[in-house]
């Protein structure tokens, strides 16, 4: 039986490790931030479960969408780039979900929100991907033990 000593991951590895992990905790962080407020948003906007329900399809329907074309987008400006313009533009888009004035406004929000979130998720693994080939060995799970990657 023989024993293989693994080299230690470079420093520029450990950077772009602890770079994709902030981003997979930053996409957890994001959109869960406003799932505790539900029942607060509900009361806010005066609607029955059945409405809020509907409005939170908006999500769903949203990444289901541009899920489908996150990878194109990766392939034309690259993982980092799709995965960190993203996040930025989803903590944006988010801070839209208080000041719905209406159901149909909160839906359409999620609508936005979740097809950011869905193109960041693609981006954030492949990303995730290529910062593994530089370690040599399997981080995928733990970096998605840093934030929940998809609602």
């Amino acid at each position: 039986m023989s024993t293989s000593t693994m080299a230690a991951p470079s420093r520029q590895a450990r950077r772009a490790r602890g770079a994709v992990a902030a981003l997979f905790l930053t996409n957890g962080a994001v959109f869960f931030n406003i799932v505790p407020r539900y029942p607060q948003i509900k009361d806010d906007l005066d609607v029955s479960n059945a409405v809020l329900g509907t409005a939170i399809a908006g999500y769903s329907i949203g990444a289901l969408v541009a899920g489908l074309h996150a990878g194109a987008a990766i392939r034309r400006f690259r993982s980092a780039r799709v995965a960190a313009f993203g996040i930025v533009t989803t903590a944006i888009a988010t801070l839209a979900i208080p000041i719905a004035p209406h159901w149909v406004a909160f839906g359409a929000v999620l609508v936005v929100v979740g097809a950011l979130d869905a193109v960041v998720d693609v981006a954030q693994n492949a990303h995730g991907l290529r910062v593994q080939r530089l370690y040599g060995r399997s981080i995928l799970n733990s970096l998605h033990g840093c934030g929940a990657s998809a609602p």
